[in-house]
């Protein structure tokens, strides 16, 4: 099978030059495009090798041979496909199909089928794109962010004869390390940090701080020191007599008051008596560290018009995950906790945080009460005025009340059915409210539907008032369809109660009655005046006042255009800070100013450029945010 072989080797050879060919070509390509880009290269690379290797396959090849030479008649194809075992054949024929395609593959040229002269022609492309980018490309500029400070070789020398080192100093139940820079652009700390401002220079210095201005004396003739406590962002201005100035904003993290929750048993409880047992269960995270974890609560007992209120507080078995993650647990029946019928227990869990005096956080509030169904707590119960947060409100039962008709799938009956009516109990206690401001119920049911006909009609010149009772009547029905665990009905009713009461408290509306009886209009005088003297009147709209913020980003603005000096860079960059300490993005413009300004003298002039026009990109997003109008309410002028 001599012949057979020399056919299958010069296909297979030239199968290799054309896969080779097309992996070259595409990295050529690829490399060219790198000198620009290194993503875009690789990317080029890829696409070119994907939609040319349909070129490289087998099949492709042989096609390729074939047209090489009008003679072939599909000869080399056929032989091909006999020597892989593709198509089958008597063996004197395929012996003699074979031999012929050996003989015609010897007189081509498959070298010249797949030439080099385009990937030539890449290669070169590629050496030219990367000698132009050399060409052309300058020594990077030292980067704006990395100042004199970040540098450990240049901390022994100074800049306009003044050097300023910053220690800030993390209070101690933070266990974050102190910091040391030199020449910062801007300063970093946690509240309540002590900072300690070292500066070296000659003659007075003038330290501006937190609204403060503070002459210093150096000691020795070349050294000061100031220290203070970071408690809100802003800005350290340091001058010398010399002229030299460094402004560095100050940017202050606040120590955030801990994060505190009641997992469980997460809802308010509503008992008819008994003495069950009820877990208690609250998390708490802290940034920095927890000190405390408590769980407080105020009784309310008493009927009537004598009700008493108690503090107190709940141990709870601390469980530490590290200093910043606590969890507590307590277990008490109504007993411990001496509740009796018509009592309620307010509770919520306390966190403090390790900061001086102890920063406390709370958790959402709940209530234990022990009250039969469809008593609670009695008609004219009124929480006294400090309190009153931990009332319900119709808009939360509501929310309530959707949120158990979404869970009826996942409850069986008994278990559905006490959370209705525990929704019952909490729409009267609601409803009580609104009966006691109205000074009580109507017992005549002839007196209180002449007087419901009186008000529809119109002889009580008070929505008010009818709004009140309507929204009344909307909880009662509520309060019924609950008892019988129908709550997509009673969310109709509920949602019906809410809108009395958006009406009975809008601004036009009264609710308590101002007249004992209807106003008599005397239509007789309705245009009976004389009009011969009346006066046209155009009203003045009142000058606005001056936007200083706005007028201030609009100088920095005008400012940077025409910067030409670090001097002037550094005044901008105080300009900045000032305009309003309290803003970051207004810091952090001051911050870049600086840094600018630290390496004005090594950048070259298109770097400076380019990172002007940044800055004041940012600043014109500043004052057009600081300029827009507020949103108007459609309906504010009506």
């Amino acid at each position: 099978m001599p012949h057979s072989d020399g056919a299958a080797a010069v296909v297979d050879r030239a199968v290799r030059r054309a896969r080779l060919l097309i992996a070259a070509e595409a990295a050529a390509a690829g490399a060219a495009v790198a000198a620009w880009s290194v993503a875009g290269g690789v990317a080029v690379a890829a696409l070119i090798a994907i939609f040319r290797a349909r070129q490289a396959a087998r099949s492709a090849v042989v096609r390729t041979v074939e047209r090489a030479d009008a003679q072939s008649r599909n000869l080399i194809a056929t032989a091909d496909e006999l020597s892989s075992g593709a198509l089958r054949a008597k063996p004197f024929i395929r012996d003699r199909v074979e031999a012929e395609a050996a003989a015609l593959l010897a007189t081509i040229d498959t070298n010249r089928l797949f030439p080099l002269h385009r990937l030539v022609l890449l290669l070169l492309t590629a050496a030219a794109a990367w000698m132009l980018v050399a060409a052309f490309r300058q020594p990077p500029a030292r980067p704006a962010s990395l100042s004199a400070s970040d540098n450990p070789r240049s901390l022994g020398t100074t800049r306009d004869g003044m050097r300023v080192t910053v220690r800030v100093e993390p209070p101690s139940y933070t266990h974050i390390a102190p910091t040391v820079t030199v020449d910062p652009s801007q300063i970093d700390a946690v509240e309540h940090a002590v900072v300690r401002i070292t500066i070296e220079t000659r003659g007075a210095v003038t330290v501006e701080a937190g609204g403060e201005r503070h002459q210093l004396s150096t000691v020795d003739g070349s050294r000061v020191e100031h220290t203070l406590v970071a408690t809100r962002s802003g800005f350290v201005l340091v001058t010398n007599s010399g002229g030299a100035r460094r402004m560095m904003p100050l940017s202050v993290t606040p120590d955030a008051l801990p994060s505190v929750k009641v997992a469980a048993p997460g809802r308010d409880l509503v008992y008819g008596g008994g003495n069950p047992r009820i877990a208690f269960t609250a998390q708490a995270t802290d940034d920095f560290g927890l000190r405390s974890l408590t769980l407080r609560y105020t009784k309310v007992s008493g009927s009537g018009e004598q009700f008493s209120f108690i503090d107190g507080e709940i141990p709870l078995a601390i469980s530490r995950n590290g200093e910043r993650d606590w969890k507590g647990s307590a277990a008490r029946t109504l007993a411990d906790l001496a509740l009796a019928e018509g009592d309620m227990l307010v509770y919520r869990a306390v966190a403090a945080d390790q900061r001086p005096g102890g920063g406390e956080g709370s958790s959402d509030a709940f209530y234990i009460e022990v009250s039969k169904l469809g008593v609670a707590a009695g008609d004219a119960f009124t929480l006294p005025e400090q309190e009153t947060r931990y009332a319900l409100s119709q808009q939360m039962l509501i929310v309530k009340t959707d949120r158990l008709n979404q869970r009826r799938a996942s409850l069986n009956d008994a278990e559905f059915t006490e959370a209705a009516q525990s929704l019952a109990v909490e729409q009267r206690m609601i409803r009580s409210e609104f009966v006691f401001m109205l000074g009580g119920e109507i017992e005549d049911e002839e007196v209180e539907a002449e007087q419901s006909v009186e008000i529809q009609a119109g002889r009580l010149v008070n929505r008010g008032q009818r709004d009140i009772r309507a929204a009344t009547v909307a909880m009662s029905q509520a309060e019924k369809l609950l008892t019988g665990a129908n709550t997509v009905e009673a969310l109709k009713a509920e949602r019906a109660a809410i809108e009395a009461l958006q009406r009975a408290f809008a601004r036009d509306r009264y609710i308590l009655r101002a007249l004992a009886s209807r106003s008599q209009l005397d239509f007789t005088r309705r245009l009976t005046a004389n009009a011969a003297d009346a006066l046209g009147w155009r009203r003045q709209l009142a000058d606005a006042s001056e936007n200083r913020v706005a007028i201030q980003l609009q100088s920095l603005v005008q400012g940077l255009g025409s910067v030409s000096t670090r001097e002037q860079l550094e005044v901008l960059a105080e300009l900045a800070v000032r305009t309003d300490p309290e803003s970051a993005a207004l810091r952090s413009i001051a911050a870049d100013l600086q840094k600018l300004a630290d390496t004005w003298n090594g950048s070259d002039r298109s770097a400076r450029s380019t990172q002007l026009d940044a800055i004041a990109e940012r600043v014109a997003v500043e004052a057009r945010r600081v300029l827009a109008d507020p949103p108007v309410s459609i309906g504010a002028g009506r």
